[in-house]
C-alpha cells in the first residue's frame, strides 16, 4: 500500500503549510515521485491575512467536489464578528440583513445550514434558515461551504450549504479574553420605553378566552355566565372586560434619550490531561456576550401614488446576545476520538418605533398624518448538544487492507424557541394644521393591538459514515457509505389582542391609563384574533436517507466520483385556529385531510445521483499545478413550513405582511459546473468556474392582495427557471508587504410564470437574484508580523425583492456599496488590539419599485451609518 494515500504534489503541499502561518525551507519527496510528510527543518512565520486569504484553497483540494472553506483565522482576520458578516468574503455569497447568505444567486430557501453535520431548527419567526449573525465567530473553527451536490448532503440543495464546523476540545491549555467597544454614527440618539414595557400573555387573558370561547364581547361575557348560572347585568359584564384590559401590559411609553455604546466581551478556559496510556482527556468552557443600539430609521413610499402615500419611522433596535458553550472530549490513539458539544445562544431584540405618514384618511391637503406607536421584544433562544466521534480500525483490523477503515458519526438535539411576549401597536393621528403637537388616538376597533406569539422548533438529527480507502497498483479506490436522518416538530402559537376606542385626544401613555379604562364611561372594547384569518400552526417533519459513493483517484492526472442517495420525505403542515370553539374542533381540517388532493400532509421518496470528474496536470495558464473539476448532480428544494403554513405573519425587518400558500410544490434542481483551480508559485492562486442551474417549478416570492400602504407578499411556483454564470476567484501578492485577493460572480437567471395572472412579469429574474458580486480585499502585512490591516469591499447587483403584481414591476433591492477597514497590532505574542469601520461609504438599503404608470419610485429606505469598533485580547 502506498505510504501516503492522499499524497498531493509538491506545490499543494506548499500550500497547506502557507496557509498554516508557516513556510518550509526543505520538502521531502520519495523516490517513487509522491511526496510524503512534510519535514520542516526551519519554521519561519510569514504573512498573517495573506496566509488567512490563501487558506481558501487548502482543504478543498482533497474532495471530488467543489466546495469553499473559511477558517476561524479568516474570519478573526478580517474582524467578523459573526458568521453571518465572514460569509461575504466567500465567491458568490451575498449576505441580506446582515443575516441570511443568497448562494450564486438564489435566495435563503436555496441554501442549507448544517451545524457539524446536522440539521438544526431556526429561531428566525420570518425565515426557514439559521439568522447566520446568531452564531458568534468565537465558537467557529471553520466553515465549509458546498456549491456542487455530493450524496452525504441532505438532497434539500439547490444553491449551497453550508456546513458551520464548530471548534475541538483543546490540545493543551488555553486561556483568552477579549473586551471591545464600539458605535454607530446614526445611534447616537434613540428610542426606548420601560424594562418593563412587555410582559407575557396575562393569565386572566387565556382563561377568559377558554370560557368565553375565544369570543370575549360584552354581550357574551354576559350570555355565557347567565347561561352558566351566575346572573350578571350588562355593567357588570362590561367591568368583567374592562379588568381584562386593565391586565394588558400598556406601559409603553417611547421616549427619546441617548443610546449606550456597543460591549463585546469573550472568555474562553480548557485544557487537555494525560489520564492513562494513550488516553487523553480535554474539556473547554467559554462564553461571548454582546450588546448594541442601532437606529433603522426608514421612509416609505407607496409605489401607486408616491406624492399621497408616504411615511417616515423613527426606529431604534437593542440587540443583546449571550453564548455559553461546554466541550467535553476523550482521545485513544490517534485513531479515535468523541466529544461532546453543548451550545446555548439567546438573542434578545427589542424595537421601539413611531411612524408618521399620510394615507387616503390623512392628507397632505388636510396637513394631518397618521401616527403609529409600536414596540416589540422577540426572545429567542438556541439549544443545541451534539455527541460525535472519529474511529479507524487499525491495529484491530483482521486482515491489514482494512485497517484504513474509518467511521464519523454524529448525533444531535436541538431546541429553537422564539417568544414574543407583548409586541404593541397603537394607531393615531396628528393634526399640524392647528397645532403640531396635538396628538389623537384612533377611532378604531383595533387602536390598540398587544400580540402574544410563542414558536417551538425541535430537531433530532444523526448519521454516519464509512469509508474505506483501497491501494489498486498505484491507483486509489475509495468507497463509502452511511446514513443520515432528521426528524422535527413546529409549534407555532400566536395571540391578538385588540382594544378599541372612540377618537380621544391623546398618546398611548395618556389615553389608555388604569383610570381612563376603569371608567365605564369611557368607551373601550375587547375583541381577539388579527383578522387576517388563522395566526397559528402545528407542523412536523421527518427525513430519513442512506447513501453511499466512491472515489476513484487514476495515477496523478485523473479522478472520477460517483454517489448515489435514497431520501424519504414526510411533511405535515396544519393550521390552528386558536379562537375555534365550535365543539367539533378543526372539523373542516379533518374533511380536508380525507381529501386525496390535499396538501396539507406529503411523503415522497426517490433516488438522487451526483457525479464529479477532475483533471490534474502543470503547466497551463502559466500555473505550476493546478485541476479542472465537471460536476453535475439531481437535487430538490422543498417548500418550508412557514412557507406551507395558511398563516399570516409580519417579516419584523421590513415590516411586512406575509402569507403562506399551502399549495406550494416542490422545486427540481438539475446542476452542472465546471471549475478550473490554477496554483503558483508563492501561494498565488485563480479559481475559475461556470455554473448552471435548471429549476422546474421554482419558488418565488411575489407581491399579494394589499393596498398601496400596506405592502403584503406572499409565495407560488413559476413554471420554469434556470441560473447560469462564471465565478473568478484569486490571490495576488503584491510588493512591500500587500496582497490583493478576491472574486467576482457574473451570472444571470430566468424565471417564466403563466399559472397566474396577476404577476405583471411572466418572463424575468429569479426573486433574490443579483447579476453580479464583488469582494475585494487590499491587505497588508508587516515584516515584524506586529501589524496587519486591510480595506475590505462588497457590492451585489440590484436583486428582486418581491415579483410585481397588478401592472406595478417588480421591486428591486439596490446595490449596498460595503467598505470596511479593519487595523489590528501585536504588541506581544499573547496580546493583539483590533480596530474596526464598517460601511465607511454610509450606504443606506434602498428598494425601487416602477408602478404602473411607469414612474419608479422609492418604495423603501433603510439608514444603516457607519459603525466603528475596538477590541484588546489577551491569549495564554
Amino acid at each position: 500500500m502506498r505510504k501516503q494515500i492522499h499524497a498531493r504534489h509538491k506545490l499543494a503541499s506548499a500550500i497547506a503549510l502557507i496557509s498554516a502561518g508557516a513556510s518550509a525551507q526543505t520538502l521531502a519527496q520519495e523516490d517513487d515521485g509522491f511526496i510524503g510528510k512534510p519535514v520542516l527543518e526551519e519554521v519561519v512565520v510569514v504573512g498573517r491575512l495573506q496566509s488567512v486569504a490563501a487558506s481558501l484553497v487548502d482543504e478543498r483540494l482533497e474532495l471530488p467536489y467543489s466546495a469553499d472553506f473559511m477558517g476561524f483565522e479568516a474570519i478573526s482576520r478580517a474582524g467578523d464578528s459573526t458568521i453571518g458578516a465572514a460569509l461575504r468574503r466567500v465567491t458568490g455569497l451575498t449576505l441580506v440583513d446582515n443575516k441570511f447568505i443568497y448562494v450564486r444567486g438564489l435566495g435563503e430557501r436555496y441554501s442549507s445550514v448544517t451545524v457539524n453535520g446536522a440539521a438544526v431548527p431556526s429561531p428566525d419567526l420570518a425565515r426557514s434558515v439559521i439568522p447566520l449573525d446568531l452564531f458568534p465567530s468565537s465558537i467557529v473553527e471553520s466553515l465549509k461551504i458546498q456549491k456542487s451536490w455530493s450524496q452525504n448532503l441532505p438532497a434539500n440543495f439547490g444553491g449551497g450549504a453550508i456546513d458551520i464546523r464548530t471548534r475541538s476540545v483543546p490540545s493543551g491549555p488555553v486561556a483568552s479574553i477579549s473586551v471591545g467597544t464600539g458605535f454607530n454614527t446614526e445611534s447616537d440618539d434613540g428610542l426606548s420605553y420601560p424594562e418593563n414595557g412587555a410582559s407575557p400573555m396575562p393569565g386572566a387573558i387565556r382563561f377568559a378566552i377558554n370560557r368565553y370561547r375565544g369570543d370575549l364581547s360584552t354581550s357574551n361575557i354576559r350570555d355565557t355566565e347567565n347561561n352558566a348560572g351566575n346572573s350578571i347585568t350588562n355593567e357588570q359584564a362590561e367591568q368583567i372586560q374592562r379588568d381584562l384590559i386593565l391586565s394588558l401590559n400598556r406601559n409603553v411609553a417611547i421616549s427619546e434619550g441617548s443610546l449606550d455604546p456597543d460591549k463585546d466581551i469573550k472568555v474562553d478556559l480548557g485544557n487537555a490531561w494525560d489520564v492513562a496510556d494513550n488516553w487523553v482527556l480535554g474539556a473547554s468552557l467559554s462564553g461571548a456576550y454582546s450588546e448594541q443600539y442601532r437606529n433603522k430609521d426608514q421612509k416609505e413610499r407607496g409605489v401607486g401614488n408616491p406624492d399621497r402615500v408616504s411615511s417616515e419611522t423613527q426606529r431604534t433596535a437593542r440587540d443583546e446576545r449571550t453564548t455559553l458553550a461546554l466541550l467535553l472530549g476523550a482521545e485513544y490513539t490517534e485513531e479515535h476520538s468523541v466529544q461532546f458539544s453543548s451550545y446555548v445562544i439567546n438573542n434578545e431584540y427589542d424595537e421601539a418605533r413611531i411612524t408618521a405618514g399620510y394615507d387616503g384618511n390623512n392628507t397632505p391637503e388636510d396637513q394631518r398624518q397618521y401616527l403609529s406607536y409600536e414596540t416589540r421584544l422577540e426572545e429567542r433562544e438556541l439549544t443545541l448538544n451534539q455527541l460525535k466521534g472519529t474511529h479507524r480500525l487499525g491495529e484491530f483490523a483482521p486482515v491489514e487492507w482494512l485497517a484504513p477503515l474509518s467511521l464519523d458519526w454524529f448525533y444531535s438535539d436541538a431546541e429553537a424557541t422564539t417568544d414574543i411576549p407583548n409586541a404593541s401597536n397603537f394607531s393615531g393621528s396628528i393634526d399640524r394644521s392647528t397645532d403640531p403637537e396635538r396628538r389623537f388616538i384612533s377611532q378604531s376597533a383595533t387602536a390598540g393591538q398587544f400580540e402574544f406569539l410563542q414558536l417551538v422548533d425541535e430537531m433530532e438529527s444523526y448519521g454516519g459514515e464509512i469509508s474505506l480507502p483501497i491501494a489498486v497498483g498505484y491507483d486509489e479506490l475509495n468507497l463509502s457509505s452511511g446514513w443520515w436522518a432528521s426528524q422535527k416538530t413546529r409549534e407555532y402559537y400566536g395571540y391578538t389582542a385588540n382594544v378599541g376606542t372612540r377618537a380621544t385626544e391623546g398618546t398611548p401613555q395618556t389615553v389608555f391609563t388604569d383610570e381612563r379604562i376603569a371608567d365605564l364611561n369611557n368607551a373601550f372594547d375587547l375583541a381577539m384574533g388579527s383578522g387576517f384569518g388563522n395566526e397559528s400552526y402545528v407542523a412536523a417533519q421527518k427525513v430519513n436517507a442512506v447513501f453511499g459513493g466512491m472515489d476513484y483517484r487514476m495515477g496523478e492526472s485523473w479522478r472520477f466520483a460517483l454517489g448515489a442517495r435514497w431520501e424519504e420525505y414526510q411533511q405535515a403542515v396544519l393550521p390552528v385556529d386558536l379562537l375555534d370553539f365550535t365543539g367539533v374542533p378543526n372539523q373542516q381540517l379533518i374533511d380536508a385531510l380525507s381529501d386525496p388532493d390535499q396538501t396539507f400532509a406529503v411523503a415522497d421518496d426517490d433516488i438522487f445521483v451526483s457525479a464529479a470528474l477532475t483533471y490534474m496536470g502543470t503547466d497551463l495558464l502559466g500555473a505550476d499545478e493546478f485541476q479542472l473539476r465537471f460536476g453535475v448532480s439531481e437535487t430538490v428544494v422543498r417548500p418550508d413550513l412557514r412557507e406551507l403554513a395558511d398563516v399570516a405573519y409580519i417579516d419584523p425587518e421590513l415590516s411586512v405582511r406575509v402569507f403562506g400558500n399551502p399549495n406550494l410544490q416542490t422545486t427540481e434542481v438539475k446542476n452542472a459546473e465546471l471549475r478550473g483551480e490554477f496554483f503558483y508559485e508563492g501561494g498565488d492562486n485563480l479559481t475559475i468556474s461556470l455554473f448552471y442551474k435548471d429549476l422546474t417549478l421554482p419558488i418565488e416570492q411575489v407581491e399579494g392582495a394589499g393596498s398601496d400602504d400596506d405592502t403584503v407578499l406572499t409565495y407560488l411556483n413559476g413554471d420554469s427557471g434556470e441560473v447560469y454564470g462564471i465565478e473568478l476567484e484569486g490571490l495576488r501578492t503584491l510588493a512591500a508587504g500587500f496582497f490583493l485577493s478576491g472574486n467576482v460572480t457574473l451570472s444571470d437567471s430566468e424565471i417564466e410564470i403563466t399559472s397566474n395572472n396577476e404577476v405583471t412579469n411572466t418572463q424575468r429574474r429569479l426573486t433574490g437574484h443579483s447579476e453580479y458580486v464583488l469582494n475585494a480585499t487590499l491587505g497588508y502585512d508587516s515584516a515584524d508580523e506586529k501589524h496587519s490591516a486591510a480595506l475590505l469591499y462588497n457590492v451585489s447587483g440590484e436583486r428582486i425583492f418581491f415579483a410585481g403584481t397588478s401592472g406595478n414591476d417588480d421591486a428591486f433591492e439596490q446595490p449596498f456599496h460595503s467598505l470596511d477597514a479593519t487595523y489590528s497590532w501585536y504588541p506581544t505574542m499573547q496580546t493583539s488590539v483590533k480596530l474596526k469601520a464598517s460601511n465607511l461609504l454610509g450606504e443606506k438599503r434602498e428598494f425601487e419599485q416602477k408602478n404602473a404608470s411607469g414612474r419608479a419610485v422609492q418604495i423603501l429606505e433603510q439608514e444603516v451609518g457607519t459603525s466603528v469598533s475596538v477590541s484588546v485580547s489577551w491569549k495564554y
